[in-house]
């Protein structure tokens, strides 16, 4: 295999992209997602993975520690990243994963299949050919029943971004520093938000848009708003071009961005016959309602037989987990019986007392991170063909993961305790550490960093109390290692 170097110093090397895992791109979720939608992709413990435009192989270093029998590929245009992944994979001792410094045109064509492809926030941010490249990669390198994840900036909603755009953009043509450039950016925001009297539905949004700013990386900022390539897209436009290259649409990596659960009975009403007839009509339709700004779209190849409504009867092949905890009930009047549960992550919570949910969520409670089996579940709530329909909507509305594979995460902290390798080896360098449902977490302050690099297996909790403040704060911080999934025991 050849690839192409480059001496070119590029933004991204001026200014490091964060070094992130992004859960939505996890082989286990997109596996989920083609057994839905009729495939038989590989499962994650024994794939091949690409990823165009990694960067520092944030992504898929800790895939790469989780499935040692698969194997990694990721090349990016900027040589630092490229090094500092290196760097990682050499102190993880990884040998299942490989990070080249290349351009995305260069891609050698002895590259061989993949079974998954990803390239996250690489579309809209490059110029035309090497978006179609990005295509042609998916069309000569896709295993006959592989995914594709692309993430782009969508149509209709980026027409109102692109508005603040182009206000940053003009303000900040004058400052070359990157730092100042995304300080004027957001100061420019602010201004317009709130440097004036009137308050019109204009200036309502730009209030609106700076609160959503107060939350991005200013890398993120840079790297998106104040990129030079920045083309969003109808999900239609997208679809011609990888039509175009022999690839259809499977779905979104997230199942609930496909639910119409904004939309009003009436105007489901209308737009339902259209759902049967033409998924990807009814999906563009949809964004009209969702006024959508992101997508993450899911390809496969043309060939592979359509289905265009998941199949809910393989619910019972997979696992699932569940980031919920048990709640008191807020209705006085609620029936004798009825559980709330609310989510860790979305803030969402499910009051019920229906005797096949109610025992099936409090099995996922009590395991969280660890999954549980369908028939774990079907042991506790009976009737397997209700389950899989509970369990169904619970996935529609993300109030529950699913796995292909089972997932063995500690739920609790042994005599020795030990975090995850990969998330220790982060946190002597970062604030932000992988956790093993692939997402991450932001560590509190330094004295917690310096704890998680000592929660290794190889001490008591007894050595461990002085760091963490004491045995009593110790506990606690424990507890809160394993609800966040990094205890490996």
């Amino acid at each position: 295999m050849s690839s192409s170097s480059s001496s070119v110093r590029t933004d991204y090397d001026v200014v490091e992209y964060p070094h992130r895992a992004f859960a939505q791109t996890q082989p286990d979720r997109l596996a989920v997602l083609g057994f839905l939608f009729g495939m038989q992709p590989a499962l994650p413990d024994r794939c091949r993975v690409l990823e165009l435009g990694g960067g520092s192989g944030g992504n898929l270093i800790p895939l790469a520690d989780l499935y040692p029998n698969s194997t990694f590929y990721g090349v990016d245009l900027a040589q630092t990243a490229i090094d500092q992944g290196n760097k990682r994979i050499a102190a993880l001792g990884l040998t299942n994963i490989r990070l080249e410094q290349m351009d995305v045109t260069n891609f050698p064509a002895d590259a061989g299949e993949f079974d998954y492809i990803i390239a996250h926030g690489l579309f809209s941010w490059v110029p035309e050919p090497v978006r179609d490249k990005v295509l042609r990669i998916c069309q000569d390198h896709l295993a006959p029943q592989g995914i594709a994840y692309i993430s782009y900036n969508a149509f209709p909603g980026c027409h109102i971004r692109r508005m603040w755009r182009d206000m940053m953009l003009f303000h900040t043509r004058q400052f070359e520093d990157p730092k100042l450039k995304v300080e004027q950016g957001k100061g420019m925001l602010n201004l317009v938000a709130n440097g004036c009297t009137r308050n019109d539905p204009g200036h309502l949004l730009a209030k609106d848009e700076m609160k959503k700013r107060g939350h991005l990386d200013d890398a993120a900022i840079f790297h998106d708003d104040l990129s030079g390539c920045w083309q969003p897209f109808y999900l239609t436009e997208f679809l011609s071009l990888a039509g175009a290259k022999g690839l259809r649409y499977l779905g979104e990596a997230a199942y609930s961005d496909m639910q119409p659960t904004t939309l009003t009975p009436e105007a489901l009403a209308q737009f339902e016959p259209i759902r049967e007839q033409d998924p990807v009509a009814f999906e563009q339709y949809m964004d009209f309602f969702k006024m959508r700004k992101f997508r993450q779209t899911l390809l496969c190849r043309a060939t592979v037989p359509a289905q265009p409504a998941a199949a809910v009867d393989r619910m019972r092949q997979f696992h699932f987990s569940a980031p919920i905890q048990q709640v008191p009930v807020q209705d006085p009047n609620a029936p004798p019986g009825t559980t709330s549960f609310r989510h860790g992550i979305n803030d969402v919570t499910v009051t019920t007392n229906n005797p096949v949910s109610l025992p099936a969520l409090r099995l996922l409670a009590e395991r969280w991170p660890a999954s549980v089996s369908f028939d774990e579940m079907a042991a506790v709530a009976g009737d397997p063909q209700a389950l899989a329909a509970v369990l169904h909507t619970f996935y529609s509305s993300a109030f529950i993961n699913i796995h292909s594979i089972p997932r063995p995460v500690a739920n609790s902290a042994s005599a020795k305790p030990e975090v995850w390798r990969v998330a220790r080896l982060e946190a002597s360098i970062d604030k932000a550490i992988p956790h093993l449902h692939h997402g991450s977490i932001e560590l509190e302050d330094d004295a917690t960093r310096h704890l998680v690099t000592l929660i290794d297996g190889s001490r008591t909790r007894d050595d461990l109390a002085p760091f963490a403040g004491g045995l009593q704060q110790l506990e606690g911080t424990l507890a809160k290692m394993a609800r966040a999934g990094i205890l490996i025991r």
